[in-house]
């Protein structure tokens, strides 16, 4: 029997005419679909025959008439007749990935209807790089990133770093729905997320990766050079950033590989973040040996970095004080009121010293005044003489 019905099916495939159109039916994962054949009762096939679904790019024959000829509980074939049409529909639930293909119903040497079931998948991430979803570079080096997506429709792969499109850094594989991504000299900047997401019309899948940049430590001080007296004791901040943390941290002088000891007072060591440290000293200027050139030096497995400062003595020249004693020199009067003043007693107010002081000036300021104005009176005179021998001498 069943090789009676492969025969008859050879033969119909081989038929030169349709009277149907190729329709498309999509249908979701665990759905339930129901793909419909009718015929009139009026035709007459040119020898009489069953109804048959046919999966036609398996050849398998999947129903004939009512009966499903398939192992597959999931199949069913509803039967509605009418007075001028019968009609059998394929039923499928639960629909599964491999359910997507072909479907032809047929009657005798006659096409009724062909159906091609278009089963939609959900994205998925097949595979990708690196696997562990974590890539250690250094700063200035390449960092490359990969996803391969499959899913009906195809989906579409979009990355992003930290929040931000890459489109431009992303190429696919010839063939395959593989994406790369590409980051070139990547900065400190770029350490965080790198996104891989893949997407078609039924959801959005994706992946997280963790970029982490090493990179040397930077250093920072507040100052490069500054003056202090000694026995001050000034206090120095020193930051430094990087990735992995620096593994030397300390205060030195330059060219010595050993950190300072003398003359510290106090230190702190603090850590700010993941990134940073800052360390603080307080020294001790008890000599003129401890100030000079220092340097702040940090160093991990990325590199070393350092930052210089100067502590310079502020010195007060004993020249340079007695020329202001000088330009200050005072006047008689000035050191009768300084002799006048060295003997006030102690109960004396200071604010009578003051106006001692302020009387003296005045009395000076006074006299200076009368010689000018003297001055002017004698030229005065002398110009007016001058005028009345010249208009006599007219006369």
């Amino acid at each position: 029997m069943l090789s009676i019905v492969v025969i008859t099916y050879i033969l119909l495939i081989q038929q030169p005419y349709q009277t149907y159109q190729l329709e498309t039916i999509e249908a979701a994962l665990a759905s339930t679909v129901e793909l419909s054949c009718s015929v009139g009762q009026n035709i007459e096939p040119t020898s009489p025959a069953k109804i048959i679904w046919i999966r036609d790019d398996r050849a398998d024959i999947v129903s004939l008439d009512s009966v499903i000829t398939v192992r597959d509980r999931r199949l069913s074939i509803l039967t509605m007749t009418s007075i001028d049409r019968e009609e059998r529909i394929l039923r499928i639930t639960n629909v599964e990935e491999q359910d997507h293909g072909l479907y032809r119903c047929i009657r005798g040497d006659i096409t009724l209807n062909e159906i091609l079931l278009d089963v939609l998948i959900p994205p998925r991430i097949t595979s990708h790089a690196p696997e562990d979803m974590r890539m250690i570079v250094r700063e200035g080096k390449d960092a490359r990133f990969s996803c391969t997506a499959t899913g009906r429709p195809t989906p579409t792969i979009v990355w992003q770093v930290n929040g931000l499109s890459r489109p431009t850094l992303v190429t696919t594989i010839a063939g395959t729905n593989e994406s790369v991504l590409i980051l070139r000299n990547v900065s400190r900047f770029d350490s965080g997320r790198v996104d891989c997401s893949a997407t078609n019309t039924l959801s959005t899948v994706n992946r997280q990766f963790l970029l982490d940049v090493k990179y040397r430590p930077t250093v920072t001080v507040p100052f490069h050079w500054s003056y202090f007296r000694v026995n001050d004791s000034p206090t120095i901040t020193c930051l430094a950033c990087s990735s992995p943390p620096p593994t030397t941290f300390d205060f030195f002088r330059p060219k010595h590989a050993n950190p300072i000891t003398k003359g510290i007072k106090d230190k702190f060591d603090e850590v700010l973040n993941q990134t940073c440290r800052q360390l603080t000293i307080t020294l001790h200027l008890s000599d003129t040996s401890l100030f000079g050139a220092y340097v702040c030096r940090a160093k991990n497995i990325a590199g070393i970095s350092h930052a210089e400062f100067i502590i310079k003595e502020l010195i007060q020249s004993t020249k340079h004080m007695k020329s202001i004693s000088e330009e200050h020199a005072l006047t008689p009067t000035s050191i009768l009121i300084t002799t006048s003043s060295s003997t006030v007693t102690k109960n004396d107010e200071p604010s009578e010293r003051h106006i001692e002081y302020s009387y003296k000036s005045n009395t000076v300021a006074t006299g200076i005044i009368a010689e000018k104005n003297q001055a002017f009176q004698l030229s005065t005179s002398l110009l007016l003489l001058i005028v009345l021998l010249f208009v006599a001498s007219r006369c």
